[in-house]
């Protein structure tokens, strides 16, 4: 479907590509079904030396440090080899390339983070075979595509990656939302960091900021040394907390009051990165909950209840009603009249932290946020929807047009230099996520899971696409 908008708005097409990932191995000749058998660790080294084989099945304790994992394969009809690309780094171990804040979307990390990059290398999230889900690392430069790590099957337990974030020479990752993990890309280590039920990792300067059981806690960046900095007050023990970190502060809302939505909504306030200084901001607004609470060092995107005023900017109709996934009504920017002042909208807000200015960006509550180059990118439905900060159409892009793309899994979109990532239900699968990835300023797009046809070399691979 494709629909023209005013001049205000942009949408991306997210077509389906048709690249499959060759990144695994059939089986010849084990075609018993439940037979047990292991995959090998290949590596490879900068200087080309022979790779080391790792010893498969063998347990490691929580705290221990281990090479990337080897896995029991014994659900699936595919092998996969864990790599060991070189990576550039300084004489004290540090990364030559290290993450870029400004080309990667403010919001990954309320969007699923299922990738991540920078200049050299990107990170993400793929699903090779039934019951198998890895990290890969690809090369910009070259386009090779290694496997680096991989949770190991378990029958009747399909397991989740996301959380990924690039912090000092580390890939943080958190697996089956109960345990943050790190990949020394130096030597491709495996590292546990902390247990429990963790719902945000913000890396900022020398510290993890952590949403864990119902508090906002500090903590080094190896898991050591964990500080409360705040607890929710609220009756139900298990409330998450919306917050973010930005310009050494910590921004978040204090979940209180629960609405017909099911979020916890309460006013905003900030504090000191040691929890002091507690002090409301924003008096004007109250954020739910919601996954998406994150900023740009200049405003605050959330979801959450504000009046409508005059000098309020919209970016959709604050009256959008969603039937599946087509649109009824669109902003008319000649709607908003005087008789719709001082009416309560909720939805997603952007909002400076001076207070000197609002947008209203969309009220569709199951849609989602992010921010890069100064564009915002949101989604309705199976819509994503894209506007430069000063109403100016985002660059690259010739005309403003409705794409629809089927399948969207939660809404999320992360966004990695002049790629869009996302993760979507297969119609074709059995209710599998898969992970796509378009470039932002050309039709090209990649799916990067399974199947995969046997035959390739796994470990080292690249990627194709219409």
């Amino acid at each position: 479907m494709k629909r023209k908008i005013s001049s205000v708005l942009l949408v991306m097409a997210l077509a389906s590509g048709l690249a499959l990932c060759a990144g695994c191995k059939k089986k010849s000749d084990e075609t018993e079904k439940g037979k047990e058998w292991e995959a090998e660790a290949s590596a490879e080294s900068v200087s080309s030396e022979e790779t080391d084989k790792e010893t498969a099945g063998s347990e490691k304790k929580a705290s221990e440090k281990t090479a990337a994992t080897t896995v029991d394969l014994n659900y699936s009809d595919y092998e996969i080899n864990m790599a060991k690309p070189p990576v550039a780094t300084n004489p004290d171990g540090s990364l030559k390339n290290p993450p870029q804040p400004e080309r990667l979307g403010y919001g990954n990390f309320c969007n699923g983070a299922i990738a991540t990059g920078n200049s050299e290398y990107q990170y993400y999230v793929v699903h090779p075979d039934k019951h198998l889900i890895c990290i890969e690392m690809e090369s910009l430069s070259t386009g090779q595509c290694y496997f680096i790590y991989s949770a190991k099957p378990e029958k009747g337990n399909d397991h989740e990656l996301d959380m990924l974030t690039l912090y000092d020479k580390y890939l943080y990752f958190r697996e089956d939302q109960t345990e943050i993990k790190r990949i020394d890309l130096t030597d491709y280590s495996v590292e546990d960091v902390v247990e429990g039920n963790i719902t945000r990792m913000i890396p900022y300067e020398d510290s993890l900021y952590l949403g864990q059981d119902s508090s906002i806690v500090k903590c080094d960046p190896d898991g050591s040394n964990p500080k409360v900095l705040y607890t929710a007050q609220n009756k139900n023990q298990d409330v998450e907390i919306s917050f973010c970190v930005s310009d050494d502060k910590i921004l978040f809302s204090d979940p209180k009051e629960e609405k017909d939505d099911g979020l916890l909504y309460g006013k905003i306030y900030s504090m000191d990165l040691n929890g002091s200084n507690k002090t409301e901001i924003l008096p004007e607004a109250t954020a739910g909950n919601d996954k998406v609470f994150f900023s740009d060092g200049k405003n605050l995107y959330f979801y959450g209840e504000m009046k409508q005023t005059a000098d309020m900017k919209l970016l959709t109709d604050p009256d959008l009603e969603v039937d599946g996934i087509s649109f009824t009504s669109y902003y008319d920017p000649h709607k908003n009249k005087e008789d719709d002042y001082g009416r309560i909208l909720r939805g997603f807000y952007r909002v400076a932290l001076d207070g000197s200015e609002t947008t209203f960006i969309q009220a569709y509550p199951a849609g989602s946020v992010n921010v890069i180059d100064g564009a915002i990118f949101w989604t309705a439905a199976n819509i994503i929807f894209a506007v430069g900060e000063d109403g100016v159409i985002c660059k690259n892009y010739d005309e403003d047009h409705i794409f629809e793309v089927d399948n969207i899994e939660n809404r999320e979109i992360m966004l990695v230099g002049d790629w869009l990532f996302y993760s979507y239900i297969d119609p074709e699968g059995n209710g599998e996520g898969r992970t796509m990835k378009r470039h932002l300023t050309t039709e090209f797009a990649v799916v990067m899971d399974w199947p995969a046809p046997p035959g390739k070399q796994a470990g080292k691979h690249t990627h194709e696409s219409n």
